[in-house]
């Protein structure tokens, strides 16, 4: 047929043979794709997104890490600075929250360390007032 010109056909064998190496470097054994379930090729497609999608956030992670280093040792990279006029920023202390409950576990910490900060400068404020203050003016 003159419209057919151009196109290749294959047999469903030629694509299966086309396939399998894939299939094989994703985790699915020879036999696996030949002899088992035909289903199970989905089951390895999904897993391996997930592994892929879980390795590209790692990365990213990695990259954030290593940023974070970067900018805060830049300041001893300013060579036009004298030494010891700027000091590098502290290496982060702990891991970056990943989950929901350790974000929101974070939060509430720093939240608790505010808290407690602002009570001791109050405390502290009150107490040099009351240092201040004459001692009849003070409330018994």
């Amino acid at each position: 047929m003159e419209g057919d010109k151009g196109l290749t056909f294959q047999s469903y064998r030629e694509v299966f043979e086309q396939l399998c190496p894939y299939y094989m470097s994703i985790g699915m054994t020879y036999d696996e794709f030949w002899n088992q379930d035909v289903s199970m090729v989905k089951a390895y497609r999904k897993a391996n997104e997930l592994r892929d999608k879980r390795r590209n956030y790692e990365l990213w992670l990695q990259g954030m890490y290593i940023y974070e280093a970067l900018c805060d040792a830049s300041p001893l990279f300013r060579f036009s600075m004298k030494k010891g006029t700027v000091k590098p920023e502290p290496y982060v202390k702990e891991p970056y929250p990943i989950t929901a409950a350790e974000v929101r576990e974070l939060e509430e910490r720093k939240a608790r360390e505010f808290e407690e900060r602002l009570k001791a400068e109050f405390a502290e404020l009150a107490e040099r007032i009351r240092n201040k203050m004459p001692q009849e003016a003070l409330p018994k």
